[in-house]
């Protein structure tokens, strides 16, 4: 499945993905309708998807954006990819499946589709790369999955955050609240559930009680800097696939320290560094998770350089990487 061309002259030349030409796509994969049939057709094994909603923020908004920024600075990354010496569109036939569509001012509506948009993709055999929008996308993503996988499933979710928050002024369905919606789904134990990377001051006590009343494992940001993030990431992938047919993994972009990630939600110091957050998800997708997602960017945040999208790209990138390797990069 060749990448999208970018340009296409009057003798009929197909541009090999010219960088600023054309309108983008994630990398430059082709565009395919988010339809089943459509997927299997094109024998992607992995979809990326626009998930722009911001609408359940309690902080800052703006990350809406991300999925068209994220497209817009992939077009510097090429699909071969050295430190695992495969290529992402022969590798996974790799195809960017649009935005899901979001009704402004209705959040039921816009969740709904989220639901069926990602349900599309599970149907067809493929791997959702969701990209967000804030962190209560998981919610109808949750959906989506207990909806597909007949046995039970885990949850591991990286952030600085512990998002255990029952409601938030009565209202359930926040970036505060995804965890507590997660468990509450049939096929989701609170003991294959895993926080890593929680830190800060944005963690109130109420949620700290609804993890240890839940029995939901956090690995604080002080115990990654005891054991180390390799020690920590695989103990944590052990407990949420423990038992369980499949795996569901969210990453918030705060989970990385700010220094390296501004341009987010509830920056917080004191994080991951960029080297870590890749060898996380090396190893996330050497485990092949179900689903994936990558939430609270906010380009406006974000430095002239972007650096925050760049990450965020090479997140998608090194779990692609882990996928078709076990883990493991090439040396010398």
């Amino acid at each position: 499945m060749p990448r999208t061309p970018y340009a296409m002259g009057p003798d009929g030349w197909e541009g090999p993905g010219l960088p600023q030409s054309n309108f983008p796509s994630f990398m430059g994969a082709p565009w395919i309708p988010c339809r089943e049939d459509a997927i299997r057709d094109a024998g992607a094994r992995a979809a990326f998807l626009g998930v722009p909603f911001d609408q359940a923020t309690v902080y800052r908004s703006g990350s809406s954006h991300a999925p068209r920024a994220l497209r817009y600075v992939s077009e510097m990354f090429l699909p071969y990819l050295g430190d695992f010496d495969i290529n992402v569109f022969d590798e996974f036939r790799l195809a960017d499946a649009g935005d899901v569509p979001m009704i402004p001012a209705d959040a039921e509506r816009s969740r709904s589709y989220i639901e069926r948009w990602v349900s599309e993709i599970l149907r067809a055999g493929a791997m959702p790369i969701c990209i967000g929008g804030d962190h209560s996308i998981p919610i109808p993503i949750g959906r989506a999955i207990s909806e597909h996988v007949t046995g039970r499933f885990g949850y591991i979710h990286f952030d600085a955050h512990i998002d255990c928050q029952p409601n938030f002024a009565g209202e359930r369905f926040t970036n505060w609240s995804h965890v507590a919606r997660m468990i509450e789904l049939p096929n989701v134990d609170p003991r294959n559930v895993a926080i890593v990377g929680a830190r800060g001051a944005l963690n109130p006590p109420e949620q700290w009680d609804f993890v240890e009343e839940h029995g939901i494992r956090v690995y604080r940001m002080r115990e990654i800097q005891e054991r180390g993030i390799e020690e920590v990431v695989r103990e944590a992938l052990d407990l949420v696939t423990d038992g369980t047919d499949a795996f569901y993994c969210s990453l918030d972009s705060d989970v990385v320290d700010a220094s390296a990630m501004p341009g987010t939600d509830a920056p917080e110091p004191g994080g991951l560094l960029s080297t870590e957050m890749l060898r996380a998800c090396e190893l996330i997708g050497a485990r092949r998770p179900i689903a994936l997602d990558l939430v609270e960017l906010i380009p406006a945040y974000d430095n002239p350089a972007q650096i925050s999208l760049r990450l965020a790209g090479y997140m998608i990138l090194h779990v692609l990487g882990g996928w078709a390797t076990g883990g493991e990069r090439i040396r010398g």
